[in-house]
């Protein structure tokens, strides 16, 4: 079953999705004011019966509540957004290894990528065609996710909760404006010219958060700001649309940088255990 404070952070989450006071869910629960807040606090952890008669009053099972706990625990943990305290350092190595090999292999899907994109802006068909296109975006889709995923642990390593979120945002970010662009493949929603626009813009801004993440990250050198730097000037390059042809290929080299970052971190950790 969910443990404190978890089980509090979640009633507290159902009761405000529901857009109930303490009071008025109390009035349904039969039970003090007092008991709820410090349920809500974790304070104190409840009897079955009544985290049961509390859920009811949300609208939900008990059963479906450790089911889903367990789901987000899961996805937490592969998205390093909790790390496994009972891992060794060997693992958090190896995940960091994964990682830079990946951010690599991104690097070189991205320039296939852009070879194929520049010749459909040429001659309006596919250099790859259109069936390896989509095996390239679904690639260069996993490998991104790998190689951010590096950064979602680094973030916590370092306790940089800002870049943690920032780059679980462009993990998903990334994955939806991606996968769009394969079903647009198909179906053209919208202008390709409309997509490219809203893609800028919103890749312009994340790489302006994530640039400052990494300039908020201390600990490895120079190597952060650097990169933070230049993720700000590109994200500002994509942010005008004008210079986004400049910003798109400038974007595949900071990715080497925050390779180096990958390793330099890998180096920082192993000299800690070693000294």
């Amino acid at each position: 079953m969910m443990k404190q404070p978890e089980l509090g952070q979640k009633i507290l989450e159902l009761r405000t999705q529901k857009g109930l006071t303490q009071e008025e869910l109390v009035e349904q629960c039969n039970i003090s004011v007092r008991t709820i807040q410090r349920i809500e606090a974790g304070e104190t952890t409840p009897r079955v019966y009544t985290i049961k008669t509390i859920l009811s009053a949300l609208d939900r099972d008990l059963d479906d509540l450790q089911q889903e706990s367990i789901f987000e625990k899961k996805v937490k943990e592969v998205m390093f957004v909790e790390i496994d305290e009972s891992k060794d350092v060997s693992f958090l190595f190896t995940q960091l290894h994964i990682g830079w090999i990946a951010g690599i292999l991104s690097m070189i899907a991205f320039v296939f990528e852009a070879i194929d994109d520049w010749h459909y802006v040429i001659d309006e068909t596919y250099y790859f065609g259109k069936t390896y296109t989509v095996i390239l975006g679904i690639i260069s889709i996993v490998l991104f996710s790998i190689y951010m995923r590096s950064f979602v642990l680094i973030g916590n390593l370092f306790k940089n909760a800002f870049l943690k979120m920032i780059s679980i945002l462009l993990i998903i970010i990334n994955a939806v404006l991606a996968c769009y662009g394969l079903i647009d493949l198909e179906f053209q929603l919208i202008p390709k010219e409309a997509y490219g626009v809203v893609y800028c813009i919103i890749i312009g801004l994340m790489y302006v958060f994530f640039g400052w993440g990494l300039f908020k990250l201390k600990g490895l050198g120079q190597l952060p700001q650097v990169s933070g730097i230049m993720h700000i000037v590109i994200g500002g390059m994509l942010l005008t649309i004008l210079f986004a042809i400049v910003g798109g290929p400038a974007s595949i080299l900071v990715q080497g940088v925050n390779v180096a970052i990958i390793l330099k971190v890998y180096e920082v950790l192993k000299n800690q255990i070693t000294t």
